[in-house]
């Protein structure tokens, strides 16, 4: 897919990409375009025309492109499709909270931030998400940043019997 310029490139300071906590497997991709093929083979060879459409659809999911980071502005989504392109964006005046969850994962945890009546979870590895929390400090000093309250037991396998 060919990207002209994301909205953040012309924007100093660092951008801290979010990371996806579980990233789409190959299998899922095979599988998802074997679904695309099978739609549209049964929309040209029944008379339910409908499959064309969801096919088409699914198509546009699978080639659809998400990128987020967080930059001195604030949150930004750009979503790439090929059809249109969807920009989102949170900036730190809208922004009152940042609350950080450690689940005891080995790579990433947790940044929720919270603006009004929202709340955005978005996954970080660890020395990232230490970057943004001060990031959020220096462009916002009011900013309320908390740690979650680990309400899951370090072992799973204790809390079930």
């Amino acid at each position: 897919m060919h990207t002209e310029q994301l909205p953040w490139d012309s924007v100093p300071g660092p951008h801290y990409p979010v990371r996806d906590l579980k990233p789409r497997k190959k299998w899922v991709t095979v599988g998802g375009w074997i679904l695309v093929a099978v739609l549209f083979l049964g929309g040209l060879a029944t008379k339910y025309y409908m499959l064309l459409l969801f096919g088409v659809l699914y198509t546009l999911t699978l080639l659809t492109k998400k990128d987020v980071v967080v930059t001195k502005r604030g949150l930004e989504f750009y979503y790439q499709m090929r059809i249109t392109t969807q920009y989102n964006f949170w900036g730190w005046d809208q922004i009152v909270s940042v609350t950080r969850e450690d689940k005891n994962h080995p790579e990433v945890v947790a940044l929720y931030f919270g603006m009004e009546n929202k709340a955005k979870r978005l996954y970080f590895t660890r020395p990232i998400a230490e970057k943004v929390l001060e990031l959020a400090r220096e462009v916002k000093p009011g900013i309320t940043i908390r740690e979650a309250e680990n309400s899951y037991p370090s072992n799973h396998a204790k809390r079930r019997k």
